[in-house]
């Protein structure tokens, strides 16, 4: 098959890492592959496949705000336009899109030249799911998102949680709606350091307890509810030692936190990192305490690095793991209980460890690239097989 991408950018994000593992996937199976980014590209871009049959292009179109009509208006007809012709000269048999303001356009560019069966992978429906009410753009956003779905060949949801909202937004019909959890190529995670080595090489103490996030720094992850949960853990733990890896709108709000609960000393932000896969290494413990996800690539990270797992039991989180099986989990929102499941880590080692131990195996068994992109190439040649 000749499969077409599509993603807004290859900023650090969960859903541009998805996009570009994927587009290893399918490349893997002997599939010829086209990533596009909307606007432009980004970190990310030093993960792209070098292989012959894989291309990546930047369309470099940024959309103006919709409170700019005429611009706004303008900026999706150059989309319009210039999907349209990458349609036209890749030819693809399948078409996905990753995120909701994409999957607009791709949707329209399908319909308009009859290339390529779409298939649209929906992560969350941020842009409205933390909201009592929803104002007149969200409102109109869902409308055209929910349309542009209704026409897609077959939907992809990351987890079962997204795809109940997703069938809740937009009345779709649930046999429409795949449920497929992510992947990632876990190479990375084979023959990693000692922990004692991994903290040396991210420039943290070799003796004391580590507690680390890693992720966006974004405000479903809330990690402010992180600091106000060590502050806890320190009351009991105090030569425990936190770090978060990862980058954001939301750095200021969380060193606010940091100062506000009086942790400082305790606390690294570790900034973006290439490394990931040995600062998890160096971790004692894994949190992960956001307010909503669609499927979370970094659990199964620390899943497949062997470290015990703390998390808020949030859409695809309680799909992964289940609590005192696989990890700790607790509900979103409660820094007592997050402390908690911290605690009780950090004080029986060898529960934790255990329970890490059959997390990993889950990790590498059901995670990895290979069956991952196996189950996405039979959702696309089924979608093919009903596509107009």
């Amino acid at each position: 098959m000749k499969i077409l991408q599509v993603i807004s950018d290859l900023r650090v994000g969960g859903a541009e890492r998805v996009a570009i593992h994927l587009c290893r996937g399918f490349l893997q199976r002997g599939h010829e592959v086209q990533l596009v980014a909307c606007k432009e590209g980004g970190a990310q871009e030093e993960l792209l496949p070098d292989d012959p049959n894989f291309r990546f292009k930047i369309l470099g179109i940024h959309r103006s705000s919709i409170k700019n009509p005429l611009a706004f208006l303008r900026d999706l007809k150059k989309m319009g336009r210039a999907l349209d012709q990458e349609l036209i000269q890749f030819q693809p048999d399948v078409v996905q899109s990753h995120l909701p303001e994409d999957d607009l356009f791709v949707a329209q560019a399908c319909r308009r030249t009859g290339i390529g069966a779409h298939i649209p992978m929906i992560h969350s429906l941020q842009f409205h799911i933390h909201r009592e009410g929803l104002d007149f753009r969200s409102r109109m956003r869902l409308r055209l998102h929910a349309k542009a779905l209704k026409n897609a060949a077959c939907v992809i949801a990351v987890s079962e949680a997204v795809k109940t909202k997703v069938l809740e937004m937009t009345k779709l019909d649930e046999a429409a709606v795949h449920v497929l959890h992510n992947g990632i190529d876990l190479t990375p995670y084979k023959n990693l350091p000692t922990q004692s080595e991994a903290r040396t090489s991210i420039g943290l103490g070799k003796q004391c307890k580590l507690v680390l996030g890693v992720g966006r720094l974004h405000p479903a992850k809330n990690y402010p509810l992180f600091v106000e949960a060590s502050r806890l853990v320190l009351n009991r733990l105090p030569e425990t030692q936190f770090a978060l890896v990862g980058e954001g709108d939301q750095r200021t709000p969380i060193e606010a936190a940091i100062t506000q609960f009086g942790v400082t000393q305790n606390w690294t932000l570790l900034g973006q990192r290439k490394d990931v896969p040995v600062c998890l290494k160096a971790a004692d413990v894994f949190v992960q305490s956001s307010d909503w996800e669609g499927f979370p690539i970094t659990v199964v990270e620390a899943m497949a690095a062997g470290v015990p797992v703390v998390a808020t039991d949030v859409a695809g989180i309680g799909e992964l793991l289940k609590h005192n099986q696989h990890g700790y989990l607790s509900l979103p929102g409660d820094a007592e209980a997050l402390a908690l499941g911290i605690i009780q880590a950090l004080e029986n080692p060898q529960q934790a460890r255990d329970m890490a131990h059959k997390a990993e195996s889950i990790a590498w068994q059901h995670y990895n690239l290979e069956a991952w992109a196996e189950a996405a190439e039979s959702i696309a040649r089924k979608a093919l097989g009903s596509a107009p």
